[in-house]
């Protein structure tokens, strides 16, 4: 394809050609504008899939009528309409809304401190009473001139303050138990935070995978359309039946048909990965490919031992520091409720001034000063069952948190095991697809010496196919499973 320098047959676009039973199949006739076979050409050794870093070749349907009013995109502002993988992430972790609610989350969470911190805070109030009254004066004999309003007339005011200064330690545990679970708050949104980004690289590698595929796709039909012409000088030479021109007609429109279709599979996915980053589906952004000429070069990079990982995992990943902090959340609160029944020793004071007279004069002093203590001898049972229901849920979070370091091993031997697969697939894809590029070439330069059959050039071609479909799964399901690793050491955003 490039390296291999394949036939540079330019196709028409959005043209609806010819479908292959219009084609006569024993005598028919060379057309006018037929484009001549290429001369032969050399293979390099190693056969280099076609680049998308200058974009596709082809529009939207390639074979078909085009939908505008569909497949019409637009630009997001402050989005390149091409995008590295750590650019796509940024606005991902920006934009999408679920961290939104995450965030939330921790804001929620973190006023639960403050709200448990305000038991040790004293209750500071100030209050004031002017008071009026009045009752009509003689009784019900009296004249109207006896029956004046007297008045009556009282002021106060007050500062009142309380202070708890001995609880058990029960305000402490929830204190404690309020920090814990908002930092585990916090951990679950990196996690989140790490999931939205796993969701940001997968969908950035399936589009480049559709790109390539696509890519290949039209150099394949292009393959398809030499053997087209080969097969057509071949009838003006007399050297084989016209029966081949229908035969190599019908693989070209399959190869179509597989353009086509890969087509409707890259929009499709562009749709997902403009959502993924928290945009409109209709938005015009793209990656920027990372894996061109991964198909010729086996990567480098060491693994690390499962042991060595595992350890990585278990100090990196938020899901498992979220778990400890839930556990010990819990263990904090089982603490409060078993303190239910302490004593408690408050105090409370206030000082005020009053009026002593009808007129709302005479203002006087006044205060109380008031040292509390309270033990608690029974309560029904309410300590005892607060104190059952903690220690269950220390229990089941106790058994989360060894689920979750489980779990975390089996997502890491996986994830390595999938690496040391996918190289060892991509390196057996990359040679099968070197020496499906030779044979077509040879075939195709056997038949026409007459050294061989259409139906051998057809099966070349149909091995091609499958071996550039292999290799470019196989390049972008081990950009896939590298992407899995980092996120199951919990290292794919620092």
């Amino acid at each position: 394809m490039a390296a291999v320098v394949l036939a540079a047959i330019v196709l028409p676009q959005n043209a609806t050609n010819a479908p292959a039973s219009q084609a006569k199949v024993a005598q028919a006739a060379p057309q006018a504008n037929v484009t001549p076979a290429p001369a032969p050409v050399s293979v390099v050794e190693s056969a280099a899939l076609p680049s998308i870093d200058g974009g596709l070749s082809l529009p939207y349907p390639a074979y078909g009528s085009p939908q505008p009013q569909i497949l019409t995109t637009q630009r997001a502002a402050g989005v390149p309409a091409t995008v590295t993988l750590a650019e796509a992430t940024a606005i991902a972790i920006a934009r999408v809304p679920s961290l939104d609610a995450a965030r939330g989350e921790v804001a929620f969470e973190d006023a639960s401190v403050a709200l448990a911190r305000t038991g040790f805070a004293p209750d500071v109030s100030i209050s004031a009473s002017p008071k009026y009254s009045y009752v009509q004066g003689g009784g019900a004999n009296a004249s109207a001139a006896s029956a004046a309003l007297f008045s009556a007339e009282s002021n106060s005011g007050s500062l009142s303050l309380s202070q708890l200064i001995f609880d058990g330690g029960q305000i402490r545990a929830k204190i404690d138990a309020a920090r814990l679970t908002r930092d585990a708050a916090l951990a679950t949104y990196r996690r989140d935070a790490q999931t939205v980004a796993f969701n940001v690289a997968d969908a950035y590698y399936t589009l480049l995978a559709d790109e390539r595929t696509v890519a290949v796709d039209e150099e394949l039909l292009r393959e398809n359309i030499v053997s087209e012409n080969l097969v057509r000088a071949q009838i003006r030479a007399g050297t084989v039946a016209g029966a081949d021109l229908s035969a190599q007609l019908a693989t070209t429109a399959n190869a179509r048909t597989t353009l086509v279709s890969a087509q409707g599979t890259l929009e499709n996915d562009r749709v997902a990965f403009a959502t993924d980053l928290g945009l409109p589906a209709n938005t015009d952004v793209l990656p920027r490919d990372d894996t061109q000429g991964l198909e010729t070069a086996t990567p480098a990079s060491t693994l690390p031992a499962f042991a060595n990982a595992l350890d990585t995992a278990y100090m990196e990943r938020p899901d498992v520091a979220e778990a400890r902090l839930t556990v010990a959340a819990d263990e904090a609160s089982l603490r409060g409720a078993r303190r239910g029944l302490s004593p408690t020793l408050s105090f409370s004071g206030s000082k005020g001034l009053e009026s002593s007279n009808l007129g709302g004069g005479a203002i006087r002093n006044d205060g109380t000063l008031v040292f509390s203590v309270t033990i608690p001898i029974y309560d029904q049972g309410i300590t005892r069952a607060n104190i059952a229901s903690s220690r269950a849920t220390v229990a089941i979070a106790n058994a989360n948190a060894a689920t979750t370091r489980i779990a975390v091993s089996q997502d890491v031997r996986q994830a390595l095991i999938s690496i040391v697969s996918d190289r060892a697939v991509l390196d057996q894809t990359r040679a099968a697809y070197d020496s499906a590029v030779i044979s077509l070439r040879s075939t195709q330069g056997q038949y026409r010496v007459g050294l061989s059959t259409l139906p051998s050039i057809i099966q070349a071609e149909a091995t091609l196919t499958s071996a550039a479909t292999n290799i470019v799964n196989a390049i972008y399901t081990l950009r896939i499973a590298e992407n899995n690793l980092r996120y199951a050491l919990g290292t794919n955003l620092q």
